[in-house]
């Protein structure tokens, strides 16, 4: 989850300079999730002069990239567009901030009632082994997330 960072992008939006500065920033902690080009900030090692404005930025409390959540529960990123009628997006906090879109993991775990530590993944109920050899809990429709 991307708590206590802040996206790359806005913060050089918010600051007016340039969305490659903090690589010459001394101690920043910059990270990406697998296979994507999206940069997030880590708030106590952007320098001080910089700090306060980066208090203004969205929250990402929770928050996975949207890329990163359907990789790692095999869900179809087709999910998490409103347009697709996905029964499954209506569940989901998903967040917008310029083209990042991002998931509520936290959100979504405690509204499941799962410990943080479950791997989770999300599938047709009919796939699914039974009760006792599969944990699951029924999302919608035909969908259910798996979990271990």
């Amino acid at each position: 989850m991307l708590n206590n960072y802040v996206l790359n992008i806005e913060l050089s939006k918010i600051l007016g300079i340039s969305s490659n500065a903090y690589r010459f920033w001394k101690g920043v902690k910059a990270v990406k999730y697998d296979e994507s080009r999206v940069v997030y900030l880590q708030i106590d090692s952007i320098p001080s002069v910089h700090r306060d404005l980066a208090s203004t930025c969205t929250n990402l409390d929770g928050y996975v990239q949207a890329q990163a959540f359907c990789k790692y529960t095999g869900l179809a990123p087709s999910h998490l567009t409103k347009s697709n009628n996905s029964k499954i997006y209506h569940l989901l906090d998903i967040l917008q901030i310029g083209m990042v879109k991002l998931v509520n993991l936290k959100k979504f775990y405690d509204d499941l009632g799962l410990d943080y530590n479950y791997q989770i993944y999300i599938e047709k109920c009919k796939y699914f082994g039974p009760s006792p050899l599969e944990k699951k809990i029924k999302l919608c429709g035909g969908m259910c997330v798996g979990y271990y």
